[in-house]
Order: C-alpha cells, then sequence, then structure tokens
C-alpha cells in the first residue's frame, strides 16, 4: 500500500507503545519515470541520497530515485509527473506537493495565514517535542508556493496554450473580470452604438476610486533582488512603467486646495506612511456596482493619497476602454475631477486627452457624501443624479475590508512578492464574487422590483395632492437640470431660515461689534444674548428631565434611577449658577424668588420645576429692557423652525411606518413589535408638538412689546389635527377633502413664507420623483446585467472551446509531422497535448455551467424588471403629462 502512499507518516509497535518512523528507515525508496510497481534499469539516486518533501501531513525526509534510462525525461519532469513540485530547475533536493501548495493557497485566501505560520504549524505536525526538528525548507517553501500561484494564473488564462507562452502575456490580460460590466464585442450587442439615444446610458461603466493606508509595506529588500514574476500580468500595474511616470510627475504635479471640507483623502496627500516606509498603501479603480477588481488598476502610494498616482492608476484601468459613458465615484471627486482634464493634457497619450466623445460623470460615495459641503451634498450625489440606478460606490471600501486581513503578512515582504501575492488575492477575490454571481443579482432585483413599486407609488401619492402647474413646471426644473448641471438645480433650496446656532452666531457678532465700539454694559463673562441662549437650554433640559422622570415607572432598574439623578444634579448646579447672572441683569426676579420661597416655607423644588423667568415669563411684572426681549424672541423664532423640521421628519417617519405594517406585518408578534414602534413614534411627535406650542405662547408673550404681527401668519396654532405626514398617510378623512396641512407650508420668514414653502415643497416633490427614478432605472440597469452576465460566460465557453479544437488540430498536425522522433518522446508530446485539450473543454463546462445555473435561477425575473407591473402607469400617464418622465424607459 505504501508504493502508492510514499508520504504517510509510520509508527510501529516497540514492544510497550508506537514508536515513530519513517518509510526511509524502513527501506522505502520512491522511484520517479516508471509506474509504482515498475523496475527501472538505471535508477538515479538524489543528491545525498536525502530528499525532502513538504506535504500537508508534514516535511519528510525520503529516499528517492530518477529514472537514468536512456530514453529518460528530465529529472523536474519526474518530479512533476509524481505531483511533486521542486525547488528548483537544477538538481532540486526539496519539493512540495501538488496538495500541500493547494491547500496553503485556499488556506490565504480564506483565512488569510502567512507562509511563515502555515510552514510552522507543518513542522510542528511533524515533530511537537522539539527533539528531532525536521530540515529547514521555509524559504524554499515560499519561493515554490510563489511560482506554484504564477504557473496556475498563467495556465487559467490559457497561455500554456500559447505558442508564445508566459513571456507573451499582455498586460492584464490575466485578470478575472467582471462579467457584468459592459464589455463590446464580449457581452454587448454588436449594433449596441445604433440603439437610441435613451438607451444609451445602459452602457454605461461604473467604477469607484479609492485608497487603503493599512496595506503599506516596510522597506524590506528591493526589485533586483526581489523581482515580480507578474509584470502587470493582473491586477497591480507593470512598476518600471509606473515608476517611470512617478519621476517624471511625481514632483512638478501638485494638488490643488480644497474648496470643500478638509477630508482626510486631501489631509493626507502628503503624509508618508511613517518611517521606514517603501509604501504608504494602495490605491485602487474597481468596478463600483459589483465590487470586483479591474485589470492594471491597483499599484502603490508613496506619499499619500496624491493625485498624481490616483490618475495613473485611473487612465491605466481604462487603456482598453470603447466606451463613451463613465460614471466615477470617488470619495473627493468634487475636488479631483476639478482640473483632471488639465493634468491628461500633461500626461502621455490616455484615453481622456485622445478622446473628444467621453461624457464623464463624478459621484461622491453615498457613504462619504454627508462629510461634504452642502452644494456637493446636491451636485455630487447618486441620489439625485440621472441614469445612475442605486449605485452606491461604496464598492471600494468593502474589498478593502477583505484585504486588510493580508496587511501584516503582506507588509514585511519584498516589492515582487507583495506584488504578486496581491494579485493572486485579488483574482480569488473576484473569482468569489462570480460564484455567488446568481443569486446576487436575484437578491438586487427582487430588492429592486418591491422598492420601485413603493417609491413609484409614493410619488402618485405625493403628486396628486399639488396643484399640476407646479407640477408641470418642476417637472421642467429637473429635465433641464439632468439634460445640463449648469442649469438651475431643483433640488437646491433657494429659501434661507437661521438655526438657533446662527442666531447665536449672529448675537455674538454683535457683541464683537459692542466690544470694538466701547459700549460694555454687561456681566464680564457672560453676554446678554448667551445669557439668554444659555437660558433657553436650561429650560429644554427641564423638559427632557421631566420626561426620563415620567418613563421611570415603578419597576425601573437602579442603574436608570442613578443616571436620571444624575443629570438632574448636573442642571441644578448649572441653574444655580445661571441664576447668579440673572440677578445681575435683572434684580427684581431675585425678589420675586425670594417672596416665592418665603410663601412655600423653604420647601425643596424639583429641578424640572424651577421657574427661570424668562423675559416672556415675567415681563409684564419685571422690568426686562428690549434688548433681552429682541434676544429672546430671535433665538425662539429660530428654535420654532427647528422643531417643526424635526417635527416634519417625524411625522414622514410614522407615514412609512404605518405604510409598511400595512404591507408587510403578518402575525400577532410583528403586530405587536410595529405597534410597540409606532407608539414610541408617536409619543415623539406629540413630546415635539408641545415644545412647539411652548415656544409659540412665549412668542406670543413677546409679540405684544416687540410690535412683531406678520409671524402668525407663518407659525400657526399647532393642532392635533395638523400632526398628519405630507402625502396625508395617516388621515382618515374622506379622500376628496385631503389637503396638505400648514406645517409642510412653512420654512420662510415674514412676507416671504408661501414663497419659501412652495420652495420647500418643490425640493421634496423632486426627491420623490428622483426616488421612484433611480428605483426604475436600477430594475432597467439589473436586466442589462443579466443578460450580460450570460452574455461574457457564453463568449468565455466559446473561447475555450475553440481552443480546445485548435489544440486536438495541433496534435493531429504534430503527429504527421514529426515521426521521426522517438516513441517515448512523441508520447510524451501526446500526452501534454491531450492534457491541454482536456484542460480546455473543462473550462469550456465550467462557464456553461455557470450561464446555465444563471438561466435557470434568473428565469422569469428579466421580464419582470422591464416591465411595469403593479405601478398603474396609465392612471399616471392620464393624471399628468410628466409621468412618462418617471415611468418609461426612454426618458
Amino acid at each position: 500500500m505504501h508504493k502508492h502512499l510514499p508520504f504517510h507518516r509510520i509508527q510501529k509497535w516497540g514492544g510497550k507503545y508506537f514508536e515513530k518512523t519513517s518509510l526511509k528507515a524502513l527501506g522505502f525508496r520512491l522511484q520517479l519515470g516508471h509506474p509504482a510497481d515498475g523496475r527501472c534499469l538505471l535508477p538515479e539516486r538524489a543528491h545525498n541520497d536525502s530528499f525532502v518533501v513538504i506535504d500537508a501531513d508534514g516535511i519528510h525526509e525520503i529516499a528517492l530515485d530518477y529514472c537514468g534510462c536512456a530514453q529518460s525525461i528530465p529529472k523536474v519532469t519526474q518530479l512533476l509527473r509524481a505531483r511533486l513540485f521542486p525547488s528548483t530547475n537544477t538538481y532540486p533536493q526539496t519539493a512540495a506537493t501538488f496538495r500541500v501548495l493547494e491547500t496553503f493557497q485556499m488556506l490565504s485566501f480564506t483565512s488569510k495565514i502567512s507562509g511563515f505560520e502555515f510552514y510552522r504549524a507543518l513542522s510542528q505536525r511533524t515533530d511537537n517535542t522539539g527533539t528531532e526538528t525536521p530540515p529547514e525548507r521555509y524559504h524554499a517553501f515560499m519561493h515554490m508556493a510563489r511560482e506554484w500561484r504564477h504557473v496556475h494564473l498563467l495556465k487559467r488564462f490559457a497561455h500554456g496554450h500559447s505558442s508564445s507562452g508566459a513571456r507573451g502575456t499582455q498586460e492584464g490580460e490575466c485578470a478575472v473580470v467582471c462579467p457584468a460590466c459592459p464589455m463590446p464585442g464580449v457581452n454587448l450587442p454588436e449594433n449596441w452604438k445604433l440603439h437610441p439615444q435613451s438607451d444609451q446610458w445602459l452602457y454605461s461603466l461604473f467604477i469607484g476610486i479609492d485608497a487603503n493606508f493599512q496595506l503599506k509595506r516596510m522597506n524590506v529588500s528591493d526589485d533586483h533582488r526581489d523581482p515580480g514574476l507578474n509584470h502587470g500580468y493582473a491586477y497591480l500595474v507593470e512598476d518600471s512603467k509606473y515608476q517611470a511616470y512617478l519621476r517624471q510627475f511625481g514632483e512638478t504635479m501638485q494638488d490643488e486646495k480644497s474648496s470643500c471640507h478638509n477630508h482626510d483623502a486631501i489631509k493626507s496627500a502628503n503624509i508618508r506612511g511613517g518611517r521606514g516606509t517603501a509604501a504608504s498603501g494602495l490605491g485602487t479603480v474597481e468596478c463600483s456596482r459589483h465590487d470586483m477588481k479591474r485589470p492594471t488598476s491597483v499599484g502603490d502610494l508613496q506619499k499619500g493619497e496624491r493625485y498624481v498616482n490616483m490618475d495613473y492608476f485611473f487612465l491605466s484601468s481604462l487603456r482598453w476602454n470603447t466606451l463613451s459613458r463613465i460614471v466615477i465615484s470617488y470619495d473627493i471627486a468634487c475636488q479631483w475631477s476639478k482640473k483632471l482634464v488639465q493634468r491628461c493634457s500633461v500626461y502621455p497619450d490616455n484615453p481622456i486627452s485622445n478622446s473628444q466623445e467621453l461624457d464623464l460623470l463624478f459621484v461622491v460615495p453615498k457613504f462619504h457624501l454627508p462629510a461634504h459641503v452642502a452644494i456637493c451634498q446636491i451636485d455630487y450625489s447618486f441620489n439625485l443624479l440621472p441614469w445612475v440606478g442605486r449605485t452606491d460606490g461604496e464598492a471600494p471600501e468593502r474589498g478593502w475590508s477583505a484585504a486588510n486581513a493580508v496587511a501584516s503578512s503582506t507588509s514585511e515582504m519584498g516589492p515582487g512578492n507583495r506584488r504578486d501575492t496581491l494579485d493572486d488575492m485579488f483574482g480569488d477575490y473576484n473569482w468569489r464574487k462570480i460564484m455567488v454571481i446568481g443569486v446576487y443579482f436575484l437578491r438586487k432585483a427582487e430588492e429592486a422590483m418591491t422598492a420601485r413599486q413603493e417609491h413609484v407609488d409614493a410619488f402618485i401619492e405625493f403628486d396628486v395632492a399639488l396643484p399640476e402647474e407646479s407640477a408641470v413646471e418642476w417637472t421642467k426644473m429637473c429635465l433641464a437640470w439632468e439634460a445640463d448641471q449648469t442649469k438651475p438645480n431643483p433640488f437646491e433650496s433657494k429659501s434661507k431660515v437661521l438655526s438657533d446656532t446662527e442666531v447665536r452666531l449672529q448675537l455674538a457678532q454683535d457683541d464683537q461689534e459692542d466690544l470694538a465700539k466701547d459700549r460694555v454694559t454687561s456681566h464680564f463673562d457672560i453676554t446678554p444674548g448667551f445669557f439668554i441662549y444659555q437660558g433657553l437650554e436650561i429650560e429644554a433640559q427641564q423638559q427632557r428631565l421631566t420626561l426620563e422622570t415620567a418613563e421611570l415607572g415603578a419597576h425601573s432598574t437602579a442603574l436608570q434611577r442613578a443616571k436620571v439623578l444624575e443629570r438632574s444634579n448636573a442642571l441644578r448646579r448649572r441653574i444655580e449658577a445661571w441664576i447668579q447672572v440673572q440677578h445681575f441683569y435683572v434684580p427684581g426676579v431675585a425678589l420675586i424668588r425670594a417672596r416665592l420661597e418665603a410663601n412655600g416655607g423653604g420647601k425643596p423644588v424639583a429641578v424640572q420645576d424651577i421657574d427661570l423667568f424668562l423675559p416672556s415669563q415675567t415681563h409684564e411684572t419685571v422690568t426686562y429692557s428690549l434688548l433681552f426681549l429682541r434676544l429672546e424672541w430671535q433665538l425662539r423664532y429660530a428654535h420654532a423652525h427647528t422643531v417643526l423640521n424635526d417635527l416634519r421628519g417625524q411625522l414622514l417617519m410614522r407615514s412609512m411606518m404605518y405604510k409598511s405594517k400595512e404591507r408587510h406585518s403578518r402575525g400577532q408578534r410583528q403586530q405587536t413589535r410595529s405597534t410597540k414602534l409606532l407608539g414610541n413614534v408617536s409619543a415623539k411627535i406629540n413630546n415635539t408638538a408641545e415644545r412647539y406650542r411652548h415656544i409659540r405662547t412665549a412668542l406670543v408673550s413677546l409679540a405684544t412689546p416687540l410690535v412683531e404681527v406678520s409671524w402668525e401668519r407663518e407659525l400657526c396654532v399647532l393642532q392635533d389635527s395638523d400632526l398628519l405626514g405630507l402625502t396625508s398617510l395617516d388621515d382618515d378623512g374622506p379622500e376628496g377633502r385631503k389637503k396638505l396641512k400648514w406645517i409642510w407650508t412653512v420654512q420662510g420668514t415674514g412676507a416671504n413664507a408661501d414663497a419659501s414653502g412652495a420652495d420647500a415643497l418643490r425640493v421634496e416633490w423632486c426627491k420623490a420623483r428622483a426616488r421612484a427614478h433611480r428605483w426604475q432605472e436600477e430594475c432597467l440597469l439589473l436586466q442589462e446585467e443579466m443578460r450580460r452576465v450570460i452574455a461574457t460566460f457564453k463568449f468565455q465557453a466559446r473561447w475555450w472551446h475553440r481552443i480546445a479544437q485548435d489544440s486536438e488540430q495541433e496534435a493531429l498536425t504534430s503527429q504527421q509531422t514529426i515521426a521521426s522522433l522517438v516513441e517515448l518522446e512523441l508520447k510524451a508530446g501526446e500526452i501534454v497535448r491531450e492534457g491541454k485539450v482536456a484542460y480546455a473543454y473543462r473550462q469550456a463546462a465550467i462557464r456553461k455551467q455557470i450561464w446555465r445555473y444563471c438561466e435557470d435561477m434568473w428565469k422569469g425575473v428579466s421580464e419582470r424588471l422591464r416591465a411595469m407591473e403593479g405601478i398603474n402607469a396609465q392612471v399616471l400617464v392620464e393624471h399628468r403629462p410628466v409621468v412618462p418622465d418617471v415611468v418609461s424607459n426612454t426618458t
């Protein structure tokens, strides 16, 4: 049996227990070049009669004989035929089994184990006592593993079938490409450029750009001592060209100053990776819809996230692009895109400078967008820009999360080894995406169809509540802006409402002017404006403490009571300090407070019940100057708008929850949970409404002495009947009598309240329309991508099938032309050719299996994605001329 299992670990009975031994000690010799039961006439012993084999069971020293017959094949070939990968081509003394190399490669993909840890585990499995340490072959094993990765990379892309072999490999040829991305000549219709202009957006290329500063490389070794085996064959750019580019443009191309927030990507542009670091991280350009690395689009960063580096990866990624529309997402797209064309005009020949037909759309990933200034959040939003579907642009971040696990092991590698390892890792990452592509698109499609129905219905309901002339005008604005982003942006609000923080800033600026003019008559530390601001903050904290105390209940825990008591004590100290300032400014309040304390007999008062005697409460009995009344008015007025904004958000949330409960909640458990959640939101709405009523009462009190009259048309009395959602989803009244409540038309001040209310409605209507559009676009885009996936695998299957047939034809030709060769050499050549043919047919079968698997899983889904089921399109068309804009595939 051990003739066929030469690397088994052997034990023998020593009389009292089993002792470790080896096949070599028992006299076994492994004969290469012949069948296991065959005889070799001239066996040739391995060097020093000791050969080390690294296997998944451990590290073995064996006795090995090569075949020395006259017609024997080379020693390296003999090892490979025995499924042993030699450490060198000349006089090898070490080899690794195919099994252990496959195991290590798979573990490095899944568990991200390092080569050192894997070899140490093999060593300890061989001997865990320290008394019979196996031969040290760690460096030889790492060389074999690296060559194994490289040979398999070339084999998977048919370079074993090519007459030019590895030397004929072109840049990017060995990358696993995204099958859903558009590739002319592979998965696009032959006449796709002749399709209607309204359909051309379906053939857009979506790419995402990002950098990662965890994947550093320490200053270990260099390219002379550790050259790479992959010269830009897969995902990392070809290093010699990249370094030449950096030497030419690295110092001359300076990054411009940011006009947006100071993002980390901009701040780190001139930051090096740290002491002893050769590369501060990696930059990448990848498919932003399907999260797959693109060919020749990854490279090292030397000094932060400089534009010159990211430009190279971007242009390298587009080297073979023939598409006209490219959607580019980057977390600093608002800055990087400004002078991109200008920078490209300086670089060597590139796709941007050479093409006048490119339509570049720059966007910021959804998660990163809130960190930008307000204007960027409108101009670079995936949610608002047309023809992008529901892309989020965050694919590079998901890719980095998988790659960061190898950061510790790759950081200490030489430059060539690191590039080869990362290429292999990224190839596995892309292939794992392909393994689940059927389930991925099915899940995305089901989600998109449900959401499309939901958001189009929501838009219809919003739309029918508005005057027809408004909807028509706003539609024209949207269409004009979508065609040309220089036109007025319909999502940008023109009205301006001061928040309480802006009012506070304005008050501080007024105090600064008083100081400059020596008009200082106030407290030495706290100005009148800040004094009133603090008083209103304390009042709000008292109201929150009242709610928290009421929520404790009889069964509250000791921790809950302790937290409320701690907040109560802190608030009491703050009130006492504030009262001292109040008595300085308004001594009359001290007399009122002393009289109340005397009448109360000195009984303690709860913190939330302490009277603050603000100007709105006591200006009729205590002499407050008009300055204090004006200050409180300004702050209360801003607070009223802030609270109304909060109230609108809570009402929208409740409306959506009602709708979700009606559609999805089934069974007692879900109904109970939904009811509880709705109760919590309703409680928040009631509390916010009470805050508004309290603020309005204060404004009424202050309006008379300040002679304010126009504000009541804007900040109306809030009735319970006004607490309805924007689309009246929770209104039980007759359908014909429903109308928008006043709280949804308020966002201005004074005389322009009506105009600003309409402005706010326009923004909300445009956003609702954009949501309906994006989900409809997503459905159409998914349908096209699913078609492209099947077309890609059909193309690849045909490609491999053609290679198999060419190899078969080559075998027939060879048999006819090399009859003069000796029989053994002819047989060896036939074996290799048979292997090529079988491998090609197997690869073709794998692609065929994937496309049929996807076809079966997606049966009927494409038709549902393209259709408009359940959206009641006919009603829309009859109702408004804007509706074809929402539901049509061509506008």
